[in-house]
């Protein structure tokens, strides 16, 4: 498959599930705080680093061939249609714009933090798995 489809057709279901799970955040636990935007961009640092560090091992150990294309489809594409850097962007500001100064420190904060702490969790979870 050509580089542009992986990438297209990773985006477009990242994308997808990035709206599923952030209507859900949002209706269960509201809107005042962007609980969405911080899950995605969550779970998305965890499973680029899960999913980097896996992709890592299997071509060095087992010489994976399809490593290229399955960054492009996964990380490039999935995730990157997945994670919303512009969203959190986006909100910070407009939580800045309307007073909310707290809830904006707060949005950096635990989108930055969890982001980093998600992201090396998912490489120790690769590497773990690869001892097994």
């Amino acid at each position: 498959m050509p580089p542009i489809a992986l990438v297209f057709l990773g985006g477009g279901l990242g994308a997808v599930c990035r709206y599923l799970v952030t209507t859900q955040v949002g209706a269960r636990f509201g809107t005042v705080f962007p609980f969405g935007t911080l899950t995605v961009n969550t779970v998305g640092s965890f499973l680029m680093g899960l999913i980097m560090g896996a992709l890592l091992l299997l071509t060095e150990r087992h010489g994976f061939v399809a490593a290229g294309p399955a960054k492009l489809l996964l990380t490039v594409g999935f995730l990157g249609g997945f994670t919303t850097f512009s969203s959190f962007s986006l909100e910070t500001v407009t939580l800045i714009e309307g007073g909310s100064l707290f809830y904006a420190a707060m949005n950096i904060a635990a989108n930055l933090g969890l982001c980093f702490l998600t992201t090396f969790l998912g490489l120790g979870a690769s590497r773990a798995l690869s001892a097994l």
